[in-house]
């Protein structure tokens, strides 16, 4: 299956999250990648970084490769080696041209189940997933104040 979690509210990660630990409780073997996001938030480990490893569950970051489309490659030499992969913000790296939009049409029929994240949908995630879930703002606190530590990183 391809799940992918999509639109501009916040929770998209969090739900990605969700379906890996899920995963990972039925004995799964997941391995989720942060494509674009770095493990520390002012200054400080960001929460699910110290969860996913205490746990572990495998973990790559964008600093081990310098770039998505090397984190890319990596992941799809080892995609059959997991039960899960969640590409966290792939959708913002295709989105921002590291990563063709067609490259998801590679992860239509594999043996792992996949999630993918971000804010962006363009036509080729829309055919190949099997799941969109859409993801809407309706009220925020981040134009009055910055994240909170333990609910945003």
């Amino acid at each position: 299956m391809l799940l992918a979690y999509v639109g501009g509210g916040k929770g998209k990660t969090t739900a990605g999250l969700g379906v890996a630990l899920r995963a990972w409780g039925h004995g799964y073997r997941v391995l989720v990648a942060f494509m674009m996001k770095t493990p520390l938030y002012m200054g400080e480990e960001v929460g699910e970084y110290k969860a996913l490893r205490r746990l572990g569950i495998d973990v790559v970051t964008l600093e081990e490769f310098g770039n998505p489309q090397a984190m890319w490659e990596s992941v799809l030499e080892v995609l059959d080696s997991y039960d899960l992969v969640l590409l966290d913000e792939f959708n913002y790296a295709v989105r921002q041209g590291f990563i063709a939009p067609g490259e998801v049409l590679r992860l239509r029929g594999v043996k792992p189940h996949v999630v993918v994240t971000g804010n962006h949908l363009w036509p080729e995630l829309a055919d190949a997933a099997d799941l969109i879930s859409e993801i809407r703002a309706v009220k925020h606190y981040y134009p009055k104040a910055t994240g909170v530590k333990g609910l945003d990183w």
